[in-house]
């Protein structure tokens, strides 16, 4: 039954009102009602594959036909595929989170390293570019942006958390340009969306870093896929440094490697020496492949971050130990040598770190004597330990 002047007019003369919560005048229009008697138009409807609620406006300021005749033209865009909002705006040229993004990719994410490229690709390709299509970026509700935003928490409430940070980067950056005047996503704050990452605390012990080892030796994956991960074990780099690395990085001769500053999280070189359990698995790799020493399915492209994700998945679906990953190698390595013995700065150092306070300024010296030996009595511990787990 449609809706009538005369049931509105008799609604909005009360104070307060206890019917139905909405009058419906079909096709998606509705009356909505307050406790206190006051009346909003709407246009109900799934666009985007999304349940929307678009406030055409209030009674008696936007009569009845007013509100027909706006809900007609929502339907007529709606059936075009466009965003029935222009109907109350009138605006048919903004900008849209699709926008927003290829700008963002264009003039910020292409400038980033490789590795976090391909994070942002994905994280978009995934999650952003199906989000909010066609609509104008910066007329969304936070209302509606947190409710996106929970439907990721609901699967993992650490990548909804990620997702936030990413998108308010690329908004921000946007706004900082002037594509955007800005968004309603600045009213969330990030504690209050899924769950922040927790820096991590595991330290592998020397009978469980055997373990896993021993288990990828046995696997029957490449010589790429493995060595890149026990050579990480005796390292203690971070695996795109190697992963990324290409046979001009290696001085064999004087036994040092080189992360140059573009594969550096600081964007600074990093030096490390070779330890003597590292140079001959290197040697292998130099005398199978050409450029990159750890290709993926092709020789000319590196091992994908995803590829070697999966791998240590599998590796840890099959060991019966506590939750674990690959950069907890970084946390163990240090413990352990610190542990034999190592001063504090040697192991800033074979991490990659930068030293803190004022050594950072004047101090360059890398140590590179000392991190060799601390490598060469870690990987000692550590095969004496796989011997005793075979």
């Amino acid at each position: 039954m449609s809706i009538t002047d005369k049931q509105l007019k008799a609604i909005e003369r009360l104070s307060e009102y206890s019917g139905p919560s909405e009058l419906k005048d079909g096709n998606g229009l509705v009356a909505k009602i307050t406790p206190k008697a006051s009346i909003i138009f709407q246009y109900r409807c799934r666009y985007n594959g999304v349940n929307k609620r678009f406030r055409i406006g209030r009674y008696p300021f936007i009569n009845l036909k007013q509100a027909r005749e706006i809900h007609r033209r929502m339907l007529e865009l709606k059936e075009e595929g466009k965003n029935p909002e222009i109907a109350l705006t009138g605006e048919t040229d903004f900008v849209t989170l699709q926008d927003c993004l290829d700008f963002w990719f264009e003039n910020k994410v292409s400038t980033l390293k490789e590795g976090t490229r391909t994070l942002y690709v994905s994280v978009a390709s995934n999650y952003f570019y199906p989000a909010f299509v066609g609509e104008n970026v910066e007329t969304i509700p936070a209302r509606e942006w947190m409710r996106w935003f929970d439907d990721i928490a609901k699967k993992n409430p650490k990548t909804a958390n990620s997702a936030f940070s990413k998108m308010r980067a690329c908004l921000n950056f946007c706004k900082s340009k002037f594509i955007i005047s800005g968004t309603n996503l600045s009213k969330i704050k990030q504690q209050d969306v899924g769950t922040s990452a927790q820096t991590g605390s595991r330290v592998l012990s020397l009978p469980e870093l055997a373990k896993i080892w021993i288990c990828i030796e046995r696997s029957k994956a490449g010589t790429s896929t493995k060595n890149l991960h026990l050579i990480t074990m005796l390292w203690g780099n971070r695996v795109s440094e190697l992963r990324l690395a290409r046979r001009a990085h290696f001085d064999m001769d004087n036994d040092i490697w080189t992360v140059p500053p573009e594969l550096s999280k600081m964007g600074k070189p990093i030096r490390r020496p070779i330890p003597r359990q590292i140079k001959p698995m290197l040697e292998r790799l130099m005398n199978i492949y050409d450029d990159y020493l750890f290709p993926g399915s092709s020789l000319k492209k590196p091992l994908t971050i995803s590829a070697a994700n999966r791998y240590i998945r599998r590796m840890r679906d099959i060991l019966p130990l506590a939750h674990w990953r690959t950069h907890d190698f970084r946390r163990s390595i240090s413990t352990i040598c610190s542990e034999l013995g190592t001063m504090p700065h040697v192991t800033e150092k074979m991490l990659g770190h930068e030293l803190g306070g004022i050594m950072a300024v004047y101090n360059k010296h890398d140590w590179l004597a000392e991190q060799k030996e601390a490598y060469e009595k870690f990987a000692d511990c550590l095969f004496e330990q796989v011997q005793k787990e075979i």
